[in-house]
This record gives C-alpha cells, structure tokens and sequence, in this order.
C-alpha cells in the first residue's frame, strides 16, 4: 500500500530492504512453513469505485481483502463506504486499515475514535498503517500505543500493525509487539521479523478488477485463513464456477451457437446466434453461471455472459495482458511458434478477424494471439471521465503536435500531477492520446496516467 500512495517510499524501500533484512536478523529470523495461494490484495480509492459485478467476481480470487478507510482523521477514503458495502453484499471477508497521519499520543487517540466511527462494522479485523513518521510531540513508540489502547477499547476484534520492515524496526519496535498480529512488507526478502501477513509485491494482477494491486501472503504456520475471515466463507471453499462477467459498455461479444435462452427466459432465436455484437449496457445478476447481464439494442434483450465471448473489435494499439498467451504464426492459433507473451506484458498488435468469422486474433510483430477480452485489457484510455482530470503515473511530456516527435516536447510532467483534458484522440493504428485543456497533448497510456 505505502508503495503506491508515496512515490518516495519506492525509493526508500529499495534502499533499505538490505539493510531492513539485516537488522532484522537481530529480532531473530521466521521462515514460513505455508503462505495462502489465493490473493490478499489491499486496496483503497486509487483501485476505484468498485461495480458489484467487479466484486462478484473478486469473490473466487481472494482468501480476504483489506481495505483503506482514511487517510489520518482528515481524509476519508473517497470509496471505503462503496467498496465495503459491496464486499459485505457479496460475502468476501474483510479488514480495514488507518494510514497514520497522527503527530503525538493525543492526536493517535483520536485518529483511532474517527477510524473506528467510520468503519463498517462488518469487518474482521482493523489495521494501523504506520510507515511515515508525522510524530512532532512525544515518541513514535508511544503514539503507536495510544491508537493502539483507544482501539482496545471500542472494539474486541484484531487490531494487526502493519509497516515496511525496516521503519517498523526503527519507529514502532515496542509498541508493534502489543498488536494481535504484524503485517509486514518487504518486496525483495522474506520478512526476518515476526509476521503472520507478508505483504511481497505491488504489483499483482487481479483480473476481476483489471488492476494491479498490493498484495500478500498470510502465513498460515502463524494463523490460518480462518484467523483473519473468523468463520465468514471463503474463496477457499467457494466451489460455483462462473462465466467470465466482467464486460463493460460498448465491447463486443460473439454470441455462442448453444445460447438458448436470453435472461428472461424467453427463447434465442437460431437466427440471432452466432453473430457478432455491441454491448450496450451490462448489469450484476446471479442466475446460472453467470455474474452479469449484457444488453444488446439490436436484438432489445439481455443475455447471459455464459452465453458468450467478448473480443476485442477495431483499432486499440496496444494491449495489456492479463495471462501468459502463446503466439502462433497463423490466425486459426493451430501453429504455435513456441514463443509466449507474460502476464503484464503490453504489446501493440493489429486486431484482425479469424479464418473462421467467429473470433478476433491481434497480430503483433512476433505471431497471432487471441484477442478475446478477457486474456487482455486496452492500453489508452479510450473515452473521458466525468472528471475530465488525469493524473500522472510517472513522468510524461506534454507535446505541441500529436505525432508524439521528440522535437514536439513542450514541458515534462512530473509523477502525481493533476491535468485537465478536454478530449481522447486516435491514430489510426489505433493508439489514442489526450488534449489538454492548454491545446497541448500527452499519452493515454494506461501505465503512464490514470483517468
């Protein structure tokens, strides 16, 4: 979580994840004789507002999730309320965490009464995330302890301390140990400190999101899956297996040759099947195998995604994959080349119609791969946000021409800047970029902005 909220805690990180593991060995070593196999993702605004389809679907991939309410006493997460909701809805276990903003004893006393005041109350757990050192009055040691004793006393659940390992060593060694359990992130080693929660990458890909998230490893020699849900039913024993069912307005499906029935039952003509079409409008729905209802205007009705699959149709530029997919030297994929694309690889490609009319294929410089939607994701941002605001990921340049020439480049962008934009554009090859409100352009690139 610290990774994707404070770009200098990447850099610290980096620096002191040597130095944390050694002064770790003087705390004594753990080796974790089992870790989950599911997700353990944490997540606040920066993942969105989540659509009860996208949590549905979550369902099947996570052991729990731990999701941030505030950001200190004077920020509230923009969509803590939205997301628990829906996790409660749909059974996902959950936890919440407090980014600690306090500066003494007094003011930790009070961040942990307005963290506790605004908490779903369905949660399993609460957590403290401790990891930038805002304490001007006191010690951080007894801060830690404040919030941790005021917790104490409005709630009987687990309260679980969470920090990178070395600031968690140097800034709260005492007062962690008071904590139920220790949730501890360290991206290059195995925590050398006690722990029950690994927290080992920010970079793990959820498909019913379409996000890379923070995630982590419960460390079930400490405490089982259990110990963290207390008894909700889990992902673990969840046994339905579903339809792909996160589409979303205005992709494009290939409707199956054995869909008999549309949502409200009434039958599927022969004559409407395996055709291709646009989705207008999607809906969450639990009926079947499916998670979500697609609306088809042509046809005025809704399907389910059981009954079909969705490719991608058109010009994107590039794309953005969310499984390994091997490539082949024809569009029918019957020659594979032995070659593979990775999961997170982002490839540009030419979306084109397979031998068979019936699916979609991209060809890129090296061979075919499917071009059904849910092994990939867009890499532009295709259409605006109400907002109509972006933020930078990482620095990007503002052009004065839309060919993207080096000699173009107005002004650089730093990471964590606000822009206004005021349209999203396309090139034929299909790759799209944004204007400015200030007439200039810079890339919608998924990896270099976020809308």
């Amino acid at each position: 979580m610290f990774i994707t909220q404070h770009p200098w805690a990447r850099r610290l990180a980096q620096t002191v994840a040597m130095v944390g593991a050694m002064a770790g060995l003087a705390w004594g070593s753990q080796t974790p004789v089992q870790a989950s196999t599911l997700a353990i993702p944490d997540i606040s605004e920066w993942q969105g507002k989540l659509t009860a389809s996208q949590v549905a679907n979550l369902k099947n991939q996570v052991s729990f999730v731990i999701n941030r309410r505030q950001y200190g006493s004077s920020y509230v997460d923009l969509y803590a309320a939205n997301n628990t909701a829906l996790y409660a809805k749909y059974g996902i276990p959950f936890g919440e965490y407090d980014y600690a903003r306090f500066t003494s004893a007094a003011s930790a006393r009070q961040e942990a009464k307005d963290f506790y005041n605004r908490s779903n109350k369905n949660a399993q757990f609460y957590a403290l995330d401790f990891e930038e050192n805002d304490v001007t009055s006191g010690t951080t040691n007894a801060a830690v302890k404040a919030w941790y004793d005021e917790m104490r006393s409005l709630t009987d659940k687990k309260l679980i301390f969470y920090s990178y390992q070395s600031f968690a060593t140097s800034y709260a060694n005492t007062a962690r140990q008071s904590f139920d359990a220790q949730w501890i992130a360290n991206y290059s080693y195995t925590p050398t400190i006690n722990h029950a929660l690994w927290q080992y990458t920010d970079h793990n890909y959820l498909s019913a999101l379409g996000e890379y998230t923070d995630n982590s490893k419960a460390i079930t020699s400490v405490h089982p899956v259990s110990w963290w849900t207390d008894g909700v039913t889990t992902a673990l024993s969840h046994t339905t297996s579903y339809a792909y069912s996160s589409y979303k307005k205005g992709q494009h499906i290939y409707l199956h040759k054995n869909a008999s029935s549309y949502q409200d039952g009434t039958k599927i003509p022969t004559s409407a099947r395996q055709k291709f079409y646009k989705i207008s409008k999607v809906k969450s729905v639990a009926q079947s195998k499916s998670l979500q209802a697609l609306y088809i205007s042509s046809l005025g009705k809704w399907v389910l995604s059981q009954d079909a699959s969705g490719y991608w149709v058109g010009q994107h530029g590039s794309f953005t994959l969310k499984h390994k997919l091997n490539l082949y030297s024809d569009s029918s994929l019957s020659k594979k080349t032995g070659s593979y694309y990775v999961k997170g690889d982002q490839v540009a490609g030419k979306v084109v119609l397979a031998p068979s009319g019936k699916s979609y294929r991209i060809k890129t410089k090296l061979g075919y791969i499917s071009a059904n939607n849910q092994y990939s994701n867009h890499a532009y941002y295709e259409s605006l946000n109400s907002s109509r605001q972006i933020k930078t990921k990482k620095k990007v340049y503002q052009y004065a021409g839309s060919s993207f020439k080096k000699r173009q480049r107005v002004v650089a962008v730093p990471k964590g800047k606000t822009l206004t934009v005021t349209a999203v554009k396309k090139r034929s090859t299909g790759s799209r970029y944004f204007v400015l409100s200030n007439g200039r352009y810079v890339t919608a690139l998924h990896s270099y902005v976020k809308e």
